[in-house]
């Protein structure tokens, strides 16, 4: 179906999830707290711009309601107001959103239902003339003044004063790094509540954002911010790609994170491109390249931070992969003395807290063969996820599998596939969950191929719908 714009142009709609990745790139900043009216208004502008739908269903969709949703509220807002009661229904509402024009009085009801006006929700046309005039003629009448004003200088001290004045000419307002500021902060703290897929294209719709913004002039400063701004952008693009099962693309968005942090000499960012990398080298089965990213990572990682915390947990685990026992011990060692720097559960992607160290040392204790320590870890960590488990959902899962996998070796199928379905029952789908829950089948199914329990396990992976046992 093709619907025209008000422009006369023609736009193809998009399915719903157009909207929703607008609508989590534009209030990710927010958590989980209301955003003001005036954001969401302009979310669904954006939503009608680029996904197709009519004035109504674009605001509708950017207040992240259905349409049964829609219809209660609207009901809800009239009683609030003692205005008369009508009836309405969802199939009117589905009128209104294709075109249907309401009449004057449910217009003045959907526009207190979205604090709004008819012309927003696209009832009626505003022909007020834009003030100031022509966008493009002042653009050029700016240049214009700025050829006029380069015309030969009369002394050195005007001359100097020009080229002061020239340096810091930008097109690059404060508000829009402060808002990126806060977007890049809204994605690493709510990281976890967001599928992957909705992170990776609201998350690339920004970082093509950033891309050409630092083709606009701009000061220094600014340009370096920018840079730092688009080694964040890429880390989240680089996580989301590995949760998604694209290696290629979490490798060369690490790359590109590190690129540009480099560039603004920025180390915690590039350390942070060190871990992502060495996570996806390691479920990609190459434990040695994930050894030398780690390794790297630590050489850049700030003395005391989150970044340099989760690297040592690479190194530990990286070393325990490949049979370095000694190696793995000791980095084991040093990483739960830096246990006590930081919370006991903290939400973030970039953030590292007492039960990470617990689950990394579970993980590195299964790899060394030392089964009963990784149960012990393992228990203690999972006790912690579960009792909030909306913070590091994927975590939780993988340490259940963990716990799953020593559960197996100490002669307990039983428990392993319960912790097991615990895992791949996450509200949150993960390609790392995937591959472990894989290698837990396998190895039940090789040490106890009679147990009618395994078959519950390899159903469970099953309709996930992606891996197998061989």
């Amino acid at each position: 179906m093709t619907v025209s714009s008000p422009e006369g142009s023609s736009v193809v709609p998009r399915d719903v999830r157009c909207a929703g990745e607008i609508r989590v790139r534009a209030l990710i900043g927010y958590g989980s707290g209301q955003p003001p009216s005036q954001v969401l208004l302009d979310t669904a502008e954006e939503i009608r711009a680029c996904c197709g739908h009519s004035h109504l269903k674009s605001t509708r969709l950017a207040w992240g309601w259905s349409g049964p949703a829609a219809v209660t509220r609207l009901s809800a807002v009239a009683e609030a107001a003692d205005l008369p009661e009508r009836g309405t229904d969802e199939r009117t509402w589905r009128r209104w959103e294709s075109g249907h024009l309401p009449d004057a009085d449910y217009q003045d009801r959907l526009a207190r239902l979205f604090e709004t006006g008819p012309v927003q929700l696209g009832f009626a046309t505003d022909y007020t003339h834009p003030s100031g005039g022509d966008r493009t003629n002042r653009r050029n009448a700016l240049r214009l003044g700025a050829a006029a004003l380069m015309a030969p200088v009369l002394s050195a001290e005007s001359e100097a004063r020009e080229l002061t004045r020239r340096s810091e000419q930008t097109d690059l307002g404060p508000s829009g790094l402060d808002h990126l500021r806060q977007t890049i902060a809204g994605y690493g703290h709510n990281y976890s509540q967001h599928s992957a897929d909705v992170l990776w294209h609201a998350a690339l719709g920004d970082r093509r954002h950033v891309a050409e913004l630092l083709q606009m002039r701009m000061t220094l400063k600014q340009r370096r911010e920018l840079y730092v701004a688009a080694a964040w952008l890429s880390l989240i693009l680089a996580w989301s790609a590995h949760d998604r099962g694209d290696t290629r693309a979490a490798l060369a968005y690490a790359a590109d994170a590190r690129h540009h942090a480099g560039e603004a000499e920025h180390d915690e960012a590039a350390a942070w491109a060190w871990d992502v990398e060495a996570t996806t080298w390691l479920y990609d089965d190459r434990p040695e390249e994930a050894l030398r990213a780690a390794q790297r990572g630590i050489g850049l990682a700030p003395v005391g931070s989150a970044a340099q915390t989760r690297l040592t947990g690479q190194v530990a685990r990286t070393h325990a992969r490949l049979g370095h026992a000694a190696s793995a011990s000791d980095a084991l060692m040093t990483l739960r003395g830096m246990a006590d720097r930081h919370a006991s559960h903290e939400m973030g992607l970039f953030s590292a807290d007492v039960v990470r160290v617990w689950s990394v040392t579970a993980t590195s204790s299964l790899w060394l063969g030392d089964d009963e320590q990784a149960r012990r870890y393992a228990e203690q960590a999972l006790v912690a996820y579960e009792q909030h488990p909306q913070v590091s959902p994927t975590r939780l899962a993988i340490t259940a599998l963990d716990l799953g996998m020593a559960c197996a070796r100490l002669g307990d199928p039983e428990q392993a596939v319960a912790h097991g379905l615990k895992a791949i029952s996450t509200p949150r789908y993960a390609a790392a969950i995937v591959s472990r829950s894989v290698g837990l089948g396998v190895s039940l199914e090789r040490a106890y191929p009679h147990a009618a329990v395994v078959a519950q396990l390899r159903q469970g992976v099953a309709e996930l719908g992606k891996g197998s046992w061989s």
